[in-house]
């Protein structure tokens, strides 16, 4: 039985360009998750009221 090595154009290397590109965009994201969580107050803040609770369930201190 003979096995064949599939070979795919991709190679395992990332750019530095590329990298630096997916660092800034997941920070961003990360950011503007926080303020939409930090922020989000009105008459049901549930959201806020949610990551306040689960940030208690892990032991992490909010306040």
């Amino acid at each position: 039985m003979n096995i064949q090595a599939i070979q795919t154009g991709v190679s395992g290397e990332i750019s530095l360009q590329n990298r630096i590109v997916s660092a800034a965009l997941l920070g961003l994201a990360g950011l503007g998750l926080l303020f939409l969580v930090g922020f989000a107050h009105g008459p049901e803040n549930t959201l806020h009221n949610a990551a306040h609770d689960t940030r208690h369930a892990f032991t992490f201190p909010c306040h």
